[in-house]
């Protein structure tokens, strides 16, 4: 299968939005009162000086203002001013970006920056908070050395929950970025669940649109900025495992590649099915299938006129992938697969009286594994309403050529679900209930 040589690892810390960017122009040019804050006893001579000595080189963009990172971190640190401290935050990140030396230079007091970073991080200031974390991403990227990951996906999990779209759009370009640290990727997903949580939840808003509970930023960006995430995920085995069984990612990124417009989010996407085709493919393909991703790849390829021609042998060479795999399948394997997604739908099996007679026996095999799964979907809270009237009809099937089988449902405590499902808000699930129910209570009478 083709490889993603077209995407490459975000540079140290990059990010782009334009609010923040215009605000931190603002910022480089505020005059701040810094005689002031040395006649107040703030700033001492020494301090002073060295601060003017840095600003006229950074002014006439003279060579050697790295040595200056360091009274520059210094005045950050005793510093309350909030002027003062953009202002700082802001001299910090343009030489950092741009010159090795002051990045190796802050590097020399890496621990005392992070500290000072971190506390800039928890003020109650957007651009303040987002500028450290930007800085501190940029220095540990670059430098290859880790930071508090746990701490830092705590503050960016509140950015990423904000109204202001500004706001959790750099957020997830700095996520975006220190995911190119492998051990990131661990921390985010064994130890930060809400921030990854999060990081969903922004890309299910992108589909909204409009109708969003909070903001959205330029939603073919964000889309692609929030899988790109998700594709650094996927290269961990151990990840790409479980990653769509608890966020349920899949389905959210065919919704999103059917009306794609930029080839670059169809790209990424394509990219991110790959590995968990190939890093996991027992947990995904299934999954996969269900969520009709071969549909979606025969639309893209079919249907779009696409100018990558990597994309394109991608998108060919997953689809193949997903159709040997399909055409190994049983109905019987093919309903296996719909039952582990926990995605049920009204395909034709459920409704086959012949498929039921087959396969009555099977659903008791291994200590009645499926009849156990559909109970678990009715007690599964993330389970829809069509989900929830699929599992209770085929309970009822299952009864109804098992009249033994309502002893295993009141042991197991679907039929206690079943019941209170007889009350659901929705009229589909309410009847396949009290079908089931019907079912359960006939062969009780006949027994």
């Amino acid at each position: 299968m083709a490889t993603m040589t077209a995407l490459q690892v975000v540079p140290l810390a990059m990010v782009s939005n334009q609010f923040f960017d215009e605000f931190t122009d603002k910022v480089r040019v505020k005059p701040i009162p810094w005689e002031g804050f040395s006649r107040a006893g703030l700033v001492t001579g020494s301090e002073l000086h060295e601060l003017q000595e840095f600003q006229q080189k950074n002014k006439r963009n003279e060579d050697g203002q790295a040595e200056y990172v360091g009274v520059l971190l210094g005045l950050l640190s005793k510093l309350s001013s909030l002027d003062a401290q953009q202002y700082l935050l802001v001299k910090l990140d343009d030489l950092v970006e741009n010159d090795v030396g002051a990045l190796k230079e802050l590097g020399k007091s890496y621990e005392e920056a992070e500290q000072v970073l971190f506390r800039c991080m928890e003020k109650k200031d957007d651009f303040l908070g987002l500028k450290a974390a930007k800085i501190l991403v940029g220095l540990s990227v670059g430098l290859q050395r880790e930071c508090k990951f746990e701490r830092l996906f705590g503050i960016l999990e509140r950015y990423l929950k904000s109204e202001l779209t500004s706001v959790v759009d750099v957020a997830v370009q700095i996520v975006q970025a220190v995911l190119g640290q492998r051990r990131a990727r661990t921390v985010l997903y064994d130890e930060c669940p809400g921030c990854l949580k999060q990081l969903v939840d922004v890309l299910r808003r992108t589909l909204l649109g409009g109708r969003a509970p909070r903001g959205v930023v330029a939603v073919p960006q964000t889309q692609y900025e929030v899988v790109y995430c998700l594709w650094m995920l996927t290269f961990e085995s151990r990840i790409a495992q479980s990653i769509n069984r608890i966020y349920d990612v899949v389905p959210v990124m065919v919704d999103i590649a059917r009306a794609a417009v930029k080839e670059k989010v169809i790209r990424i996407i394509v990219a991110t099915w790959i590995n968990l085709a190939n890093k996991a493919p027992e947990a995904n393909m299934p999954n996969m299938l269900v969520a009709k991703v071969p549909a979606c790849l025969q639309t893209l390829g079919t249907g779009r006129n696409l100018k990558d021609e990597d994309l394109k042998a991608d998108i060919g060479a997953l689809a193949e992938t997903l159709a040997a795999h399909t055409g190994a399948m049983t109905t019987w394997d093919e309903y296996l697969t719909e039952l582990a997604s926990g995605k049920l739908h009204w395909s034709p099996a459920h409704r086959s009286e012949q498929f039921w007679k087959l396969h009555i026996r099977r659903m008791d095999e291994s200590d009645h594994k499926v009849v156990r799964l559909l109970g678990d979907i009715l007690a599964a809270s993330t389970s829809d309403d069509t989900a929830l009237a699929v599992a209770c009809h085929d309970l009822s099937q299952y009864v109804k050529l098992n009249p033994d089988g309502k002893k295993l449902l009141a042991r197991i405590g679907a039929k206690t679900r079943v019941m209170a499902l007889m009350t659901s808000a929705s009229p589909e699930v309410r009847y396949e209930a009290l079908m089931c129910v019907q079912q359960i209570m006939l062969n009780a009478w006949r027994n």
